[in-house]
C-alpha cells in the first residue's frame, strides 16, 4: 500500500514541493543576514508552488489521483506555504521584534492551518468559480515573494518593519476571511482573452528575464491579493440585492400552499 503511495507520481511533485519548502527553511536559519540566502529561500518557496500547482494536473492527467494524495498535499502546503514563509519574514524582519514578531510569523503560519482545514472540511470536490479566503499557496508565496524582491534589490533587514507587519497580518486575515478569490479551476478563455493573456504573460516574462524575476511574482502575488477585497466591494451591492432577493423568495415561499384568503398567523395572534 505504502510503497504504491510512493510510486505515485502526483505525489513526486508534492514530495518536491515539501523539500523545497524545508530548503527555504534552512537557507533563511542561516542567513545571517545575507541578502543572497533570503533570496534563494524565497525562490525556494516559489518551486515550492509550481510543484504544488503541477501535482493535481499530472493526477488528472494521469488519472492516479487519490485521496492519500489529497491529504499528502494538505500537510505539504501547511509546511511549504505556512511554515517557510513564516521562518522566512521572521528572520528577514521580525526576529528582533520579540514576542511580537513571533506572534505576527506565527499568525501566518496558524491561519494558514486554518484555511487548509476549513477548505478540507467544506469542500465537495467540485471546481469552484471562487474559493473562500485567500488560499495558503498565494498568500505564503506572496510573503515568499516580497522578502525575495526586498533581497534581490540589496535591501538589508527593514529597522522599522512597519510594512512587512501589516503585510503579514493582513494575508493572514484574508486566509481565513470570507474573501471570494477567483479560481483557475473554471476559468474558460476566449479568443480575446487568450490573446490578451498571452501578451502579459509575455509582457512579465520579458520584464522578469530583462530585470528581475522577483519583481514580476512580487507584483502578481500582490496584485491578486488585493483583488480580493477589491471585487468584494465592488460586486457588494449587487450580492445584497442577490440575498434580500433569496430572503423575499424564501418568505413568500411559505404562502404556497395555502388559499389565498388566508394569511401566516402572526407572532400575536
Amino acid at each position: 500500500m505504502m510503497v504504491r503511495q510512493f510510486l505515485n507520481p502526483p505525489n513526486w511533485f508534492t514530495s518536491a514541493s515539501l523539500f523545497c519548502g524545508l530548503y527555504a527553511i534552512l537557507l533563511a536559519g542561516q542567513a545571517q543576514g545575507d541578502a543572497n540566502y533570503f533570496y534563494k529561500a524565497g525562490l525556494m518557496i516559489f518551486y515550492a508552488g509550481l510543484f504544488d500547482m503541477l501535482d493535481g494536473r499530472v493526477a488528472r492527467m494521469t488519472g492516479t489521483g487519490s485521496a492519500f494524495g489529497v491529504q499528502l498535499d494538505s500537510l505539504v502546503d501547511i509546511i511549504s506555504f505556512g511554515v517557510a514563509p513564516a521562518c522566512l519574514v521572521w528572520f528577514w524582519a521580525l526576529q528582533d521584534a520579540g514576542p511580537f514578531g513571533l506572534f505576527v510569523a506565527g499568525s501566518l503560519m496558524l491561519c494558514g492551518a486554518f484555511r487548509l482545514a476549513r477548505f478540507n472540511v467544506t469542500t465537495d470536490g467540485k471546481a469552484h468559480k471562487y474559493s473562500q479566503g485567500l488560499t495558503i499557496t498565494l498568500g505564503g508565496g506572496t510573503v515568499g515573494a516580497v522578502v525575495m524582491w526586498q533581497a534581490s534589490e540589496g535591501w538589508g533587514a527593514p529597522q522599522n518593519p512597519v510594512l512587512t507587519v501589516l503585510l503579514v497580518l493582513a494575508v493572514s486575515f484574508l486566509e481565513v476571511s470570507s474573501v471570494p478569490y477567483r479560481t483557475m479551476k473554471t476559468f474558460k478563455l476566449s479568443p480575446k482573452t487568450l490573446a490578451g493573456t498571452v501578451l502579459v504573460l509575455g509582457v512579465c516574462l520579458a520584464v522578469g528575464a530583462v530585470y528581475n524575476i522577483s519583481t514580476v511574482l512580487m507584483l502578481l502575488g500582490v496584485t491578486h491579493v488585493v483583488s480580493g477585497p477589491i471585487e468584494a466591494l465592488y460586486t457588494w451591492p449587487r450580492r445584497r440585492r442577490e440575498k434580500r432577493a433569496l430572503r423575499q423568495r424564501k418568505a413568500t415561499g411559505l404562502h404556497d400552499d395555502q388559499p389565498e384568503d388566508e394569511g401566516v398567523p402572526s407572532a400575536t395572534d
